[in-house]
């Protein structure tokens, strides 16, 4: 994720619009993904995107899209609204985790790894992204903005084979 799309969803957040209207225009794009591109395209004129996002587009959320097809930066929006989802839920606590395992964890085992991760982190909450990776062979990677904590089975024979060669 760029600076641009973390200024622009700051500002989101910023402008205390409703969240409604931003899950709406995300599922605007989501339904018809050539709306990205009308505005993001140069053979576009400013008028007519404009006019567009007047048509189709939660009053709330108007200005600040034509702000972004003014500065050019319309293509950014899936971007801009995944930094704003990331910041809504750090301003409420939440941590963003990613999980691989190889074996989809039990309810207690999350528990346990959510109030691991609460603590280190001095967060309410852990908003997962499981991901299944049999390439793990065992075990488990976390994953916790740039930070990776490896305990899957392939990540330590990995370690013991740099370990061996190092003799």
């Amino acid at each position: 994720m760029n600076q641009t799309a973390i200024n622009y969803a700051t500002a989101l957040y910023e402008l205390s619009i409703p969240g409604e209207a931003v899950d709406e225009t995300d599922a605007l794009f989501a339904q018809a993904p050539q709306l990205r591109q009308v505005l993001s395209s140069p053979v576009t004129s400013l008028k007519e995107k404009h006019a567009a996002i007047v048509r189709i587009f939660p009053p709330a959320m108007q200005n600040f899209l034509k702000e972004l097809c003014d500065n050019q930066d319309a293509d950014r929006i899936g971007e801009i609204l995944e930094a704003y989802r990331g910041l809504c839920l750090e301003k409420n606590g939440i941590l963003r985790a990613e999980l691989r395992c190889a074996v989809q964890p039990t309810g207690e085992q999350l528990e346990q790894m959510t109030a691991r991760l609460c603590r280190k982190y001095q967060k309410s909450d852990v908003r997962w992204t499981i991901r299944h990776d049999p390439s793990l062979i065992g075990g488990f990677v976390i994953r916790v903005g740039d930070v990776e904590s490896d305990w899957s089975l392939k990540g330590r024979l990995k370690q013991l084979q740099q370990k061996l060669m190092w003799r």
